[in-house]
């Protein structure tokens, strides 16, 4: 689980090979009969957990080992037992390099 430099996005990865993006406090409530769209921190409206899932990445093929978060909050680098580091958009999740060449897994993703 690694949250983003804002804390309104959180990330995980297992050993489904999936990394799933998340976003707290989002969701609706109503008030006085109307829907109305909020975004305050950690809104339980959202769900039962608060948390809405913004995006599903998928294309690694070994469990995911590690997940960073840039210094400018706008990619997310995993880390996974297939050798492959993979770069994404955070906000999306769109695909931005696959980083090959580990023999063995890839244990660890670091942005300085």
């Amino acid at each position: 689980l690694r949250f983003d430099k804002t804390g309104q996005y959180f990330v995980t990865g297992a050993d489904d090979q999936i990394v799933k993006v998340f976003r707290l406090g989002v969701g609706s409530s109503r008030m006085n009969g109307n829907l109305k769209e909020t975004s305050l921190p950690f809104n339980y409206c959202a769900n039962m957990r608060g948390a809405v899932l913004v995006c599903t990445l998928r294309g690694h093929a070994g469990v995911i080992a590690d997940i960073d978060v840039s210094a400018d909050n706008a990619m997310l680098a995993t880390a996974s037992g297939d050798g492959d580091v993979r770069v994404w958009g955070l906000r999306d999740g769109s695909p931005i390099a696959i980083l090959r060449g580990h023999r063995e897994g890839a244990n660890m993703v670091s942005w300085s």
